[in-house]
């Protein structure tokens, strides 16, 4: 069952829904209608790997939305909220990869009254310098809920390794089988998102 807001490509404009920052990246909404995971991606493009991922998800009673960054708008966690407001979604896990990632440990960090839990894919704490040295917010607040970090890699690990002092909840560690959406990086991304659903 795929019950989105009308049409994918319009949906959000045609709506006019209560955003704030004038946020693009359109929501697709589906799955029971229950126990919400929100997924941030890094762009429209992870789409497919998201409908994989989704798909698990549903069969585990899921619902699944997914929020695709638009990279040329500086997007904030206020227009994400705004956007679940939107919605009527109230309580969810939180799930971020690539530019989403930054995204998702943010809203954890600063919205923590609206999120269970957070999985991060191959992205730390934004305080924490990334595998290139890059410190994205130094600000940051910590994150207070309990969280997940899939890694690839010793440089991952590492920056894992530095973000759990910045959460100030059950924190755990993954190695990333497989490659980057891969059937079997999918399937083990769906198995942490369940495990930290019901882990609080």
């Amino acid at each position: 069952m795929t019950a989105l807001i009308p049409n994918p490509e319009v949906h959000l404009a045609s709506r006019r829904a209560p955003i704030i920052d004038e946020l693009l990246a359109m929501p697709t909404v589906s799955g029971p209608n229950q126990g919400p995971v929100v997924v941030i991606a890094g762009a429209r493009r992870d789409f497919t790997a998201y409908s994989a991922l989704s798909r698990r998800l549903h069969t585990a009673l899921f619902r699944t939305v997914f929020i695709a960054v638009n990279r040329r708008l500086r997007m904030s966690s206020r227009s994400v909220i705004g956007l679940l407001d939107a919605l009527d979604i109230r309580w969810a896990l939180l799930v971020g990869g690539r530019s989403g990632g930054q995204m998702a440990w943010t809203l954890a960090a600063t919205e923590q009254q609206r999120f269970s839990g957070l999985v991060a894919v191959d992205c730390g704490h934004p305080r924490v310098p990334d595998v290139t040295g890059v410190v994205r917010d130094n600000d940051c607040p910590p994150v207070r809920i309990n969280t997940t970090m899939l890694v690839a890699g010793p440089e991952g690990h590492a920056v894992a390794r530095a973000s759990g002092r910045h959460v100030y909840g059950d924190f755990r560690v993954a190695q990333l089988v497989g490659g980057r959406n891969s059937r079997e990086s999918t399937a083990q991304l769906a198995t942490e998102i369940v495990v930290r659903a019901f882990a609080w």
